[in-house]
Order: C-alpha cells, then structure tokens, then sequence
C-alpha cells in the first residue's frame, strides 16, 4: 500500500478542522466548550503534522478555521454563557464600557472607563474606524489575531520539544482563547503581544551571536511589557527574564544588559503613556486599589464600595488616592492582614477552581447546580449522585461527560505544574535547559500573591504569560522522562534551521505595531468623527450600527443577524444574574419581530442599545432624531419613533 504523501495529511488536517467547525458552528451538535471530541480532533492533527514540512502553514489554517467556527457559533447562536453578550454581538458590562469609549474616542471624546487599560481599546477604536464602525469585522479582526499568535507559539515549542510539548501548550492557550472569541476584552490585545514576546524570548537561544540573542530577548521583553500594560498580570516576570537574559553575559555586559532590559521595559511603558495621552481621562490601572483592598479582607473588589460608600463620589484619581489611604490605614491597625492575604492568595494559585484550574474549566453548563434549592432536592431524591441527574436532565449527558473530561484535564494540568515546579527548582535546578522556565516562574509565583483569582480568574491575569505557565509541565515533564530514558530530544524534533527573518519579523512587529498604534490614535485626534449639534443632552440623536443588530425570530436560523427566541430567553437565565438591569431592560419586549439595534448617541457620547419592537427606527445609515425611552438601564432606549431629520454635522 502506497504511503501518503505528507501535504495530504496536511490537507487532512485542515478538513478534519473544517468538519469540526462545521458541527460547531452550524448543526451546534457540540458546545462551544467541548472537550471531548475537540481534544480528539486535535490528537490527530498533531499526530498527522508532527514531522511534516507542511505543518507551519496547516496549523495555522487549522487554528484559524477552529476561530472563525467559534465566532461564528456564538453570532448564530446568540449565546455563549459566562460573557455578557446579548444575541451574540451587543455588548455589556465591561465589554460595553470598551465599546462605548472606542466609538466615543473616534467623535472626539475621551475615554472614561477605559483609561485604567486604554491600549486595548485604543486598537479597538482603530479596527472601528477603518471599517467604518463596523463591530463585527472588529471582533473577527481580535480573535484572528489571537489565533495566529498561539499557532506562532505552539510552532516555536514544537520545534524545541515535539508534538507532546506542543500539544499540551496549544490545548491550554486554545482553551484560553475560546472563552474571548467574539467578545470585547483586553485579553485580546494582551494575548497576542505576550506570545509574541514568548517566541522571541523561547527562540533567543537558537541566534547565532550574542548580540543577536540580546536582541531577541530585548524586543520579547518589550512585547510582553506592552501585553502586560494591556492586560495587567504577572509583571515579576518582566525581571525574572532580564536576570535570566544576563547569565551567559559577561561581567561588564551584564550591567548594560540589565540596563537594556530596563529600558525595553519603561519603553513599553512609555507607548502606553503615550496613548493614554491622547485617548484618556482618567488613571491607570484604577481599578486595583479595590482589588488590593478585597485582597487584605478576602473578599472582592465591591468591598471597598460597601464598606466606604463614602468614596464613590469622588472623581477616579481623588479615588484611588483616598482607597490606597485606607488600605495603609487598615495595614496600620492589623498589620497580620498582609501576611496572611498574600499567603491565602498564593496558595489560591494552585487551589482555587479560579486559579490555574481556570485556565482550563470554563463550563457555563455548571449553572445547573446554582439553585442550590433543586440541589438539595435532587440529593434528597436521588442520593449522592442527585446532582449529576439534575445536570443531565437540564443539559443532557453530553454535557455532564463533557464536564467530566474538563474536570480531567485542568485537574491533571494543575497537578502536572505543581510536580514540574518540583522538577524545575528541586530535581533538576542544575538544568540549563530549564534555565528560562525556572526564572519566569519564579516570577509569576512571587506574582500570585498580589493577584487573588477570587477578584481577577487566574488565566486572566496570566493572559500575557501564559505561554510560559503552559509550557512549564509541557517542557518539565518531557525533559525528565527524556532523561530517564537516556535520550536527547523528542524524536519529533526537526533540525533546527535558522530562520532569521521570521524571529526579526515578530520582533520589527511588536515595535512596528506601538508606532503604528500611537500613530493611529493622533491621526483619529486630530480628525474625529463629526456629529449633529443637540438642542438638549435629553435629546437622542442617534446613528445607528445595522452591524451590531440582533432580530427576534419565532426559529433558530444560522444569520448573523436573527436569533430563534427561544435561544434568546435561554441566554437572559445567565444575564439576568449579573446584569440585571440588562435584562429588566431587554426582557419585556422579546418577542418575534423586535430588533436590538446599538448605535451612538450624539446628545451624551455614548453608545445605546435601541429596542424597536414598532420597527419605528429606518434602516438605512444616518443619523436620526428619536423620541425614545430610556428602560431600567439609561443605557437601554425604547424607540418610540423618529421625530424629525437632525441638521447635517
């Protein structure tokens, strides 16, 4: 029998992707977090690439079709589970405060939520305006590029370790990415630039000359930098790299390497200065007094606002100036506090299902055992087991064994890390080839403690170092079971070629994109978007974004654009607990025939979400005076009809 050639098993790969997303996506025969035969779709793409010349482009053809599927799946949809997104695209919570000051920055207003992290939503902002304004291209534009990073980083582990090492990294940061795809977060920015900045600095050791690798090291510690002012995280490990990038310098480079690092390090800082510069208002990074102040009491950031509601009327920097006073106030009386909440948080790291745990368990099926009143009634039907028959008969069995197998894999990632730590600073502390996961893990863990995963889920934190969490059991355990056998490298291992251009793309790349991002900010500064004069702030001139529109329909339909209602009244269950005023709201008037429109409000800069159940509002793309009705949310207006033509801008 004649063997395959290796561009079919390529070829393979894709179309198996392809089928996958399609049951995903289309028929919906498997959820969004599927475990059980995503993870088997994956072991045979791995299998069928490992060792094929072919392997560079089919994975990241296979990762971008498993994308798209799941941006498509929740547009179609309507729904994913734990984000707060109605009909699949309109944004709420955080993800309204990001799209609300993307569209205002681009009509001349500044940001207000979002100056506390404005470089994600300054990108956002710039995929708006040169789409023009379309959110949907924006989103797709988002989880693409996460896509093509973690092909970039699995590729780079590949090459080093071997399939097995890869495929434990690709599953973790694949799970990572499925849970953003499609809605608005910084992970989307933080992600991209930290595995960027982990191929630069995982590859360093392959360039041929020192200064080539000091190069390597220096732009990767930049674009982690940059990714961790996106998505603030781990920031020990920015450090924890330079210590690591001086070892083999010699004793005058070392200072000056250090100094470089630091350099690269207030660089990145410095774009995100910049930027804030001409997009902000408010203060960096204000939303960690509360976190810090939860951290002390064990509880959550809203502590803060019930403990001293006095605080909520100040402006953001006189608030955090006053929370900061009284976290050294509360120090000052207990000082015991700051012990034992930075060691109740380390340790949460590995024991809390929101610490490493989470980078795998995302499972929105787990609703079923919130009702802790059907819990109990459950066990006192059906015994121990009374939960596991209420999750069946609410989800279906799928859906427990899918839990199941998720359970699995974050219980047996976490127990492989905490075992590979052993092996990193313990068993083998003397391994050189260790050298890097031991000192970026050295800093994520002296990072844990000021993180709580009780506040802030842990996979978010590591969102700009994950890669190297991911890696840690990946890399540890195959390097000890190598070394038991005696033997080198996998096997799967493909001689090492220099590919020069690639890694000095990726670096000109992460440089390129700061200068380009604050290029892109000055330019929607200096011309904004014009708008229509109001006669009142309680007038509502609107232009509405046909876009981000969502129709009730009597059936679930595969458009972008009409969800099946019963779809819609499955999803308010997960809205409504957090976002009740969302759904108080939205709820009254679900039913065939209404439409969700968002759309930007010229009278008080901001983005609404229009309800037009009288299909009062035209559809064609202009801006339009509405005598409208502002719901249980200001956010949110009933559109009772469209009073007269606004004066051209």
């Amino acid at each position: 029998m004649p063997r395959l050639s290796p561009r079919i098993f390529a070829a393979a790969s894709v179309a198996l992707a392809l089928v996958y997303g399609v049951v995903l996506a289309v028929f919906k025969w498997v959820p969004r977090y599927d475990c059980i035969v995503f993870t088997g779709v994956l072991v045979l793409v791995f299998r069928w690439l490992d060792g094929n010349r072919a392997r560079p482009l089919a994975l990241h053809l296979v990762t971008q079709v498993l994308v798209v599927s799941l941006v498509a799946h929740l547009w179609t949809l309507g729904y994913e589970g734990r984000n707060a997104i109605f009909g699949g695209v309109l944004p709420w919570s955080d993800s309204y405060t990001f799209y609300d000051d993307a569209v205002r920055f681009l009509f001349g207003e500044r940001f207000d939520g979002s100056s506390k992290r404005p470089l994600f939503t300054s990108v956002f902002a710039v995929l708006l305006r040169i789409s023009n304004g379309d959110l949907r291209f924006a989103l797709l534009a988002c989880a693409m590029a996460g896509g093509w990073a973690i092909s970039m980083a699995t590729l780079a582990v590949w090459k080093t370790h071997g399939a097995r090492s890869a495929f434990v990294v690709y599953l973790i940061l694949f799970f990572f990415e499925r849970r953003w795809a499609g809605s608005i977060q910084t992970e989307h920015l933080g992600l991209p630039l930290g595995l960027i900045g982990f191929v630069l600095v995982w590859r360093a050791d392959d360039a041929e000359n020192p200064q080539r690798r000091q190069w390597l090291v220096l732009a990767g510690i930049f674009s982690i930098a940059l990714g961790l002012m996106a998505r603030a995280g781990a920031f020990f490990v920015l450090p924890a790299i330079a210590l690591w990038a001086v070892r083999d310098a010699g004793r005058k480079r070392r200072l000056r390497m250090l100094s470089w690092s630091a350099a690269a390090m207030l660089a990145a800082f410095g774009v995100h200065k910049a930027v804030l510069h001409f997009t902000g208002s408010g203060v960096t990074f204000s939303d960690y007094p509360p976190i810090a102040y939860g951290l002390l009491h064990d509880d959550d950031y809203t502590r803060i606002h019930k403990d001293h509601p006095e605080l909520d009327v100040l402006p953001v920097d006189a608030r955090v100036r006053a929370t900061w006073k009284v976290i050294l106030h509360d120090v000052a009386q207990q000082p015991s506090l700051v012990p034992i909440s930075l060691v109740r948080s380390g340790a949460a790291f590995f024991t809390s299902p929101f610490g490493m745990f989470s980078y795998v368990w995302t499972n929105p099926d787990d609703a079923a055992l919130e009702d802790g009143a059907a819990v109990r009634e459950a066990m006192a039907r059906d015994g121990v087991l009374g939960p596991l028959y209420l999750w069946t008969r609410t989800f279906g069995l799928y859906s427990l064994l899918n839990a199941g197998a998720m359970g699995a894999i974050g219980a047996g990632f976490v127990l492989g890390a905490i075992g590979s730590l052993y092996i990193v600073f313990v068993r083998e502390r003397s391994n050189g080839e260790l050298s890097l996961l031991r000192h970026v893990m050295a800093g994520v863990l002296l990072s844990a403690p000021f993180t709580p995963p009780w506040i802030t889920s842990n996979q978010q934190v590591q969102t700009a170092t994950l890669a190297f969490v991911a890696a840690l059991p990946a890399v540890a355990l195959v390097q000890l079971r190598a070394r038991q056998r005696g033997s080198g490298p996998p096997s799967s291992v493909t001689p090492y070629e220099a590919r020069r251009l690639t890694l000095d793309s990726l670096a000109y790349a992460a440089i390129g994109f700061s200068a380009a991002l604050v290029a892109a900010v000055v330019w929607i500064r200096l011309a904004p978007l014009a708008r229509p004069r109001c006669g009142s702030p309680e007038d509502h001139v609107v232009m509405p974004y046909w876009d981000a529109a969502v129709e009730v329909k009597e059936e679930r339909t595969n458009s972008f654009r009409n969800k099946g209602i019963q779809d819609l009244r499955f999803s308010i269950r997960y809205l409504q607990k957090h976002n009740p005023e969302l759904t108080d709201s939205i709820e009254p008037f679900l039913r065939a025939g209404t439409r969700y429109v968002a759309g930007f409000d010229a009278c008080d800069a901001h983005v609404k979400i229009l309800v037009d159940d009288a299909h009062a509002l035209g559809v064609d793309p202009s801006w339009r005076t509405l005598d409208a009705r502002p719901q249980a949310s200001p956010k949110i207006l009933r559109v009772l009809g469209e009073t007269r033509e606004p004066g051209a801008p």
